[in-house]
C-alpha cells in the first residue's frame, strides 16, 4: 500500500510537466498568459508531490530505499530484457525537491520576464519538457533509463539556448552546446556497452554488485568509469568540455537560471554521485583533479569578464568543479550537498541578474551600471545574500557548510588539491564581490542606464525573496545529513592511500574551517576594498597585472585553440572531401551519366534511321499497294465486268500456255 502511494506520487511528478508541455505546445497561442500560469500550476503540483516524497523519506530515516517496478521496455533477445523503473532514496528525493522548486520559481519569474515575446507560449512549453526530462533522469533506477532522460535534457537545452533562433548568436551557442555535450555522451555510450556486455543488466544495484565482486574485468571497469565521467564532464562543463556553458548565456536569462542551477549541469554531478560505488580509485583521482583544476581556471576567467551573465556562467563552471572535487576525494555528502545549496543561491543570482537586465532595459555590461541598489533594493539585497552564500560566509549561509565539507575532504587526502580549492574559494569571493559592487554600489557610470532603471514587478521579485530565504536556511537544516547518507562502498582511502580522520569526522573544526572562513571573508573584503573604497585607483592597481588580465579576459584562448586544432583542420578536411566528392566521385558519376547519354543518343539515331526507316518503308509500300487496289474499287458495274472478262481471258491463256 505504501509503495502504491509512492508510485502515484512519482507518476504525478512526471505527468504534470509532461501534460503542461502537451497543452502549451498545442494550444499555447490560444491560451496566452493563462497558458503560462497553467504551466506554473503543473510545476507546483510536481513540487508538492516531491515534497511529500521527501516527507516520506524523512519518516523512513536513513535506510529509505524503495524500488518501484521494473516494467519491461524492450526485449533484445537471448532472454535479456531492458526495463524501466523508479528508485527512491535520499539522493533521489533531494534532487526532486531541488529540481521542481527551482523550476517552479523560474516559471513564475518568466511570466513577466518573457512577457511580450513573440514565442511566449513556446518558451513555457520547452521549460516544461526540460523539467520533465530532468525528472525522468533523477527517478531512473538503471543506467539505460537514465540515459533516456539524459538525452532529452540535451535536446531541450538545444531548443532553449537557441530559443531566439532568428538571431545568429543563439543558434551558434545552441549548436556548440549540443556538439560539445555529444562528445561527452560518447563516453556514456561506451560505458553502457561495457556494462551491458559484462553485467547483462543496467540496474544500479546489479552493476554495483558486479563491480564489487570483480565480475567486470579491470580494464573495462576503468573504461566504464572514465566513460561515465566523460559524460558528466560534458553535461557539467568541466575542462576541457566547459566551453559551451558561457555561450549558453545567449538564451533567455530564466533558461540560464534553470540550466546552471538545477537541471542540465546538475545532471553530471548527479551521475557521478549515483555511480560512485562503481568508480575505481583511478577514476576518483581523475574526477578530483579535473574538478580542482576547473574550479581554479574558471575562477580566474571570471575575474576579467564584464558581462554580468558571463561572470555567473564561469562561476557555475567553477562551482561544479568544487562538486567534482568533493566527490573525487570521497566527500560524497559534501559534494552533493553543495549541488543542493548551489542550486538555490545560483538560481537566486541568475534570476537577480535577469531582474537587473529587465530593469536596465536589457543592458548586461557591468561597466555601464553602478548605484542600482537605490533603484532596485529588493534585487540588490537578495543578490547580496547569494554573493555571501557562494563566498561561504560562516554559519549564516548554506555555501559555508557545503564548501567547508569539500575543502575538508580535500585536506584529508591531497594537500595540493586542498590548496587549489582554497585558492578557488578566495577567487570566488573576490569576483562575486566585484560583480556586486560594479552593479549595485557606487555612483552610476551611465546616466541613461541609471535614470531608466527600475525595480522589477512582484512576479520577479517574489521568487528572489523565496530563494534568498532558502539560501539562508538550507545550510543549518539537519535533514540533509539523513537523506544524503554516503554509500558505504565509497572509500576515499582506497583512492588516495592515506586518509586523515580529522578531515572526514571533524570537518567543521580545526584549521580547515578557519582557512575556509579566511578565504571567503578575505576575498569579499579584498573585493570591497579594490572595487568600492579604492575604485578611483583601480586602473593603477590593475596595471601590473595587465598581461594576466588579458589572458583571463580571453578565457585562456580555449576557443581559439579549439578553432586552430580542431575546427579549422576539420573544416579543411571537409572542404578537401568536398573537392574529392565533386571532382572524383561526382566526376565518375557524371562521366558514367554522359556515357549513358551518348549511348542513348546513338541508339536513338539508329532507331530513327534504320528501324524507323524500315517501318516507314513497309508503310509506304502498303500505302502504295493499297492506293492501287483502292483505285479498282470504283463501284462501277461495267468496270467490274471488264475486269472479270480480262481475268478470265488471262486465266484461259495461262492454262493454254501451261
Amino acid at each position: 500500500m505504501f509503495d502504491d502511494w509512492l508510485l502515484h506520487l512519482c507518476l504525478i511528478v512526471l505527468a504534470a510537466p509532461l501534460a503542461g508541455f502537451c497543452v502549451q505546445y498545442v494550444w499555447g497561442r490560444r491560451l496566452g498568459a493563462a497558458g503560462a500560469w497553467l504551466t506554473c500550476v503543473t510545476m507546483f503540483l510536481s513540487l508538492a508531490c516531491s515534497v511529500l516524497l521527501g516527507v516520506a523519506a524523512l519518516s523512513a530515516g536513513a535506510g529509505f530505499d524503495v524500488h518501484l517496478g521494473p516494467w519491461s521496455w524492450l526485449e533484445p533477445g537471448d532472454g535479456a530484457a531492458w526495463n524501466i523503473g523508479i528508485r527512491l532514496d535520499g539522493l533521489t528525493v533531494v534532487m526532486l525537491v531541488v529540481v521542481t522548486l527551482v523550476s517552479f520559481l523560474v516559471h513564475v519569474f518568466s511570466t513577466r520576464y518573457m512577457e511580450g515575446d513573440a514565442k511566449y507560449p513556446l518558451f513555457f512549453a520547452w521549460l516544461q519538457m526540460f523539467s520533465f526530462s530532468m525528472l525522468v533522469l533523477v527517478l531512473a533506477d538503471n543506467l539505460l533509463h537514465l540515459f533516456m532522460g539524459w538525452e532529452l535534457v540535451g535536446l531541450c537545452s538545444y531548443k532553449l539556448i537557441g530559443f531566439w533562433s532568428e538571431k545568429p548568436a543563439p543558434c551558434l551557442a545552441a549548436r556548440k552546446a549540443f556538439i560539445t555535450t555529444r562528445i561527452g555522451d560518447l563516453g556514456m555510450m561506451i560505458a553502457l556497452c561495457a556494462i551491458g556486455t559484462w553485467v547483462g543488466s543496467f540496474e544500479f544495484d546489479a552493476v554495483f554488485a558486479a563491480a564489487a565482486a570483480g565480475e567486470i574485468p579491470d580494464p573495462w571497469l576503468l573504461i566504464a568509469g572514465l566513460g561515465l565521467f566523460l559524460a558528466a564532464a560534458g553535461k557539467s562543463a568541466q575542462l576541457p568540455l566547459h566551453v559551451w556553458l558561457p555561450d549558453a548565456m545567449e538564451g533567455p536569462t530564466p533558461v540560464s537560471a534553470l540550466i546552471h542551477a538545477a537541471t542540465m549541469v546538475a545532471a553530471g554531478v548527479y551521475l557521478v554521485g549515483r555511480c560512485a560505488p562503481m568508480l575505481t580509485p583511478d577514476v576518483l583521482v581523475v574526477v578530483a583533479t579535473v574538478g580542482a583544476v576547473t574550479a581554479l581556471v574558471a575562477g580566474l576567467i571570471a575575474l576579467a569578464q564584464n558581462d554580468i551573465k558571463r561572470v555567473l556562467a564561469y562561476s557555475t563552471v567553477s562551482q561544479l568543479g568544487y562538486m567534482f572535487l568533493g566527490l573525487g576525494v570521497g566527500a560524497w555528502h559534501a559534494g552533493l550537498f553543495h549541488l543542493t545549496t548551489h542550486a538555490f543561491f545560483k538560481a537566486l543570482m541568475f534570476l537577480g541578474s535577469g531582474s537587473v537586465i529587465h530593469g536596465c532595459h536589457h543592458e548586461q555590461d557591468m561597466r555601464r551600471m553602478g548605484g542600482l541598489r537605490r533603484k532596485m533594493p529588493i534585487t540588490a539585497w537578495t543578490f547580496l545574500i547569494g554573493v555571501l552564500a557562494i563566498a561561504g560566509v560562516p554559519w549564516i549561509t548554506s555555501g559555508f557548510f557545503s564548501k567547508d565539507g569539500i575543502l575538508s575532504g580535500a585536506y584529508g587526502v591531497s594537500p595540493v588539491l586542498f590548496w587549489i580549492g582554497l585558492g578557488g574559494a578566495v577567487l570566488t569571493a573576490f569576483y562575486m564581490m566585484r560583480l556586486y559592487v560594479l552593479t549595485f554600489e557606487g555612483e552610476p557610470r551611465d546616466a541613461h542606464v541609471h535614470d531608466h532603471a527600475h525595480e522589477s514587478p512582484r512576479a520577479m521579485t517574489v521568487p528572489l525573496l523565496i530563494l534568498a530565504a532558502l539560501t539562508l536556511i538550507i545550510g543549518p537544516l539537519a535533514w540533509h545529513e539523513i537523506l544524503l547518507a554516503p554509500p558505504t562502498s565509497v572509500d576515499p582511502a582506497a583512492a588516495w592511500g592515506t586518509l586523515q580522520t580529522l578531515a572526514q569526522e571533524h570537518h567543521h573544526a580545526g584549521v580547515v574551517m578557519w582557512l575556509a572562513i579566511a578565504a571567503g571573508v578575505g576575498g569579499l573584503a579584498l573585493g570591497w576594498l579594490v572595487f568600492h573604497i579604492r575604485r578611483g585607483s583601480l586602473e593603477a592597481l590593475k596595471r601590473p597585472f595587465a598581461g594576466l588580465e588579458r589572458v583571463f579576459a580571453e578565457k585562456f584562448w580555449f576557443d581559439e585553440l579549439y578553432a586552430a586544432v580542431l575546427l579549422r583542420p576539420a573544416d579543411a578536411l571537409a572542404r578537401g572531401l568536398r573537392r574529392v566528392d565533386e571532382g572524383v566521385v561526382d566526376g565518375l558519376v557524371n562521366a558514367a551519366g554522359r556515357s549513358g547519354v551518348r549511348a542513348g543518343e546513338a541508339s536513338g539515331a539508329h532507331d530513327r534511321r534504320v528501324v524507323d526507316g524500315l517501318v516507314r518503308l513497309v508503310g509506304h509500300v502498303c500505302q502504295g499497294l493499297g492506293g492501287a487496289l483502292s483505285a479498282l474499287q470504283s463501284g462501277r458495274v461495267r468496270l467490274y465486268l471488264s475486269l472479270s472478262v480480262g481475268l478470265l481471258a488471262l486465266a484461259l491463256l495461262l492454262e493454254h500456255l501451261l
